[in-house]
């Protein structure tokens, strides 16, 4: 008698104990399946960063290279800018030119007429 209801009480114990034991491993699954979606979910945020990183890296790689093409094409064009320079002269320089020219040949006109009237004097 005695010892069938200890057994019995014990059992019952076991049972209970059993029952919450599988309640908590319950919960314990469900947290662990839990956390490995947020895993996955973390893994799928760093491959995204990642792609961004590279996206952006390429960006900017492909930006200097295009900010050092203009400024190696502007450096060139003030080259070749300074040498058409060099090579014309400059407006008043020009006009200088002209109006030496042009006085020149006057005092040479002038002095031809005046010859001229001289011999017919």
């Amino acid at each position: 008698g005695d010892s069938a209801d200890k057994h019995a009480v014990e059992l019952q114990r076991l049972k209970e104990e059993h029952a919450r034991l599988m309640t908590s491993h319950g919960q314990h699954a469900k947290d662990l399946e839990g956390l490995k979606g947020l895993h996955m979910h973390h893994a799928d945020m760093g491959e995204r960063i990642k792609y961004l990183e590279q996206l952006l890296g390429d960006s900017a790689e492909k930006h200097a290279k295009a900010v050092q093409a203009l400024k190696e094409a502007h450096d060139n064009h003030m080259t070749d800018l300074a040498s058409v320079k060099a090579a014309h002269a400059s407006l008043p320089d020009r006009m200088e030119y002209l109006e030496k020219l042009l006085g020149d040949s006057a005092d040479k006109h002038n002095k031809e007429i005046l010859a001229l009237k001289a011999a017919h004097d």
